[in-house]
């Protein structure tokens, strides 16, 4: 058994967790500098963080995340629902290598300036497991619905 924190967890000669920085980053209750989270919503909080993150936003690494965010005010027609979802699934399958997309919906609303992103997914070694983002971006910022 291991311990972080006030954490504990079990481990398995033949099962490692997967480790990660909880998404909205925020302190810990111990006092830490930033709570994490383990497994699946590991994974959930780094498909967020990597569709949120405007391409070529991050230092050193410009060609990290989509074209989700810098689209917003673009004309919401057929090709940007195409290049949207091209840019997301090309952005998970270079970057975030344990996630397997099973359904991928990009939805423009002209109307309002916002564009719903829902994706469903899995883990790579847990082919049972799903869960759901939905994510609705528009000028105002980012909803997490998920």
């Amino acid at each position: 058994m291991g311990s972080y924190g006030d954490l504990s967890f079990v481990t398995k000669k033949d099962q490692n967790p997967v480790k990660g920085i909880e998404f909205p980053v925020r302190s810990t209750s111990t006092g830490g500098i930033f709570s994490r989270n383990f497994n699946e919503q590991s994974v959930k909080d780094g498909l967020i963080q990597l569709i949120m993150t405007q391409r070529g936003e991050r230092p050193m690494r410009y060609d990290y995340g989509t074209d989700v965010r810098g689209s917003v005010f673009a004309p919401m027609d057929s090709l940007l629902v195409s290049n949207l979802e091209s840019s997301i699934r090309n952005a998970i399958d270079r970057y975030e290598p344990r996630a397997v997309i099973r359904d991928l919906q990009v939805i423009p609303d002209e109307q309002n300036s916002s564009i719903d992103i829902k994706l469903v997914f899995s883990m790579k070694d847990n082919v049972f497991f799903s869960d759901q983002v939905y994510l609705t971006v528009n000028p105002q910022g980012v909803e997490i619905n998920g």
